[in-house]
């Protein structure tokens, strides 16, 4: 396993540091790290995509173990330094064993793993719901528990904004867990705990603060789906700072991040209502896609073929072409723990433990209406996707269907089944429980 690479780490974090604290106003208080040393877990909230940045500057003297999706590896660019520096890789919302056994090594090699247990980043500036299992992995793995949190990330690195902006980020730092007391604790106690310590709200933890940029509202109709005013649909336009509809909307987002001009004082409270609208008993999600595929080499193609894609209340399914080859899945809708999502762009998904990105046509921007779909009929289901997602392959003769393997154009055929939902980074209790078990043999 081993720690990442000390030249890269040093040089790295001999840019980033300084580069931070000018450009974006980065403060950290480690107050909460106090007696921090390895075997030892860290636990981030999700906010932003540059999350794996600031814990690691935050932790830098430390030379943390990250567990990262493993789509990342499929960037040539970055797939040389990250294996340097020594990251364990984790398919979204699929059960890996090689995952556990490198988590298991970090942990016997004494090393501080640094895991995001949301699963995915989140359109919006508040924590989701964690991933089930993230509580079991804690009582399992016995070693203290620490987190890191970056209050300001996502208001400076909006998921859905085309450009980042300048302001505050003042990371805070807490001990969770101490080794001592998690045997004494039931699941039930540590998730709840674990629940308290990641609930974050970047809007309400940072407001006040002045955050700037040229357009405030560039891209954010990427996110923002539905007027309030008349309910169209992907009848919003945001430039200029401004958000509007035909209709007569005309509202405006300050450098605050507050609303002026519409029914809503934050985008959260528009997201979150938006949401709310959708009834995925009475309606349902079917789109043309482009399809994005990892290759042979390992690497990306993002036309790799094209197809479409249909979800109701019971399932998800894709039928369609990649690489040449006729693919075709379905996988029920309980047992998808989420759709991560590039805002404007795709959103994710994998059959037989193999990634597709999927880009709706004709508008990309449709991508987080699949996600929220799905959010909300787990919400109103009262699920998280805990169990084992059976993949139905089948092709348009009934056979097994042709498909990509690791995804290659050569002649292989689809895997047939599914893989666990579970936590970025982690699996099932049982799985480790088991792995667990038999390294103590």
């Amino acid at each position: 396993m081993g720690k990442p690479n000390r030249f890269l780490w040093a040089l790295a974090m001999l840019f980033l540091r300084p580069w931070y604290r000018l450009r974006y106003g980065l403060r950290i208080d480690r107050t909460g790290l106090a007696g921090l040393k390895g075997p030892a877990l860290v636990l981030a909230p999700h906010i932003s995509g540059k999350d794996h940045v600031l814990v690691g500057v935050t932790l830098s003297k430390y030379r943390p173990t990250f567990v990262l999706s493993a789509h990342f590896m499929a960037y040539p660019q970055l797939r040389w330094a990250l294996r340097r520096i020594h990251v364990i890789t984790k398919k979204m919302f699929c059960s890996d064993a090689h995952t556990i056994m490198d988590i298991l090594r970090a942990k016997n090699e004494g090393n501080v793993i640094v895991l995001f247990p949301e699963g995915r980043l989140p359109a919006c500036g508040h924590s989701m719901p964690l991933t089930a299992g993230t509580a079991e992995l804690v009582k399992k793995l016995g070693i203290d528990v620490y987190t890191v949190t970056g209050n300001g990330a996502y208001l400076t690195f909006p998921k859905w904004a085309k450009k980042p902006r300048r302001g505050k980020i003042r990371v805070s730092t807490a001990k969770i867990f101490d080794s001592a007391e998690l045997p004494e604790l039931d699941v039930a106690q540590i998730e709840q705990r674990l629940g308290a310590a990641m609930a974050h709200d970047d809007e309400a933890a940072m407001a006040g603060v002045t955050y700037r940029c040229k357009d405030m509202t560039a891209g954010l109709d990427g996110i923002l789906r539905r007027c309030p005013v008349c309910g169209a649909q992907g009848s919003l336009q945001t430039r200029g700072g401004r958000i509007r509809c035909a209709c007569g909307l005309d509202a405006v987002l300050d450098r605050t991040y507050r609303l002026h001009g519409a029914p809503f004082g934050s985008i959260n409270e528009w997201f979150d209502w938006q949401q709310a609208q959708i009834d995925p008993y009475r309606t349902a999600m079917d789109s043309e896609v482009t399809v994005g595929a990892i290759n042979g080499r390992g690497n990306l193609v993002r036309r790799a073929g094209e197809g479409r894609a249909h979800m109701d209340a019971e399932k998800f399914s894709f039928t369609g072409q990649v690489f040449g080859r006729e693919v075709s899945f379905s996988v029920a809708t309980e047992k998808l723990g989420g759709l991560p999502v590039t805002v404007a762009k795709h959103f994710d998904i994998y059959s037989g433990n193999i990634l597709y990105h999927l880009y709706p046509k004709p508008d990309p921007r449709a991508a987080i209406d699949w996600v929220c779909y799905l959010d909300r009929l787990h919400e109103l289901q009262g699920q998280r996707g805990t169990e084992t997602p059976e993949i139905q392959a089948e092709s348009p003769a009934g056979g097994t269907a042709g498909a990509v393997p690791t995804l290659s154009e050569e002649n292989t055929e689809q895997k047939t089944t599914g893989t666990a939902e579970a936590p970025a980074g982690c699996a099932p209790a049982e799985v480790l429980a088991n792995t667990m078990r038999r390294e103590n043999q």
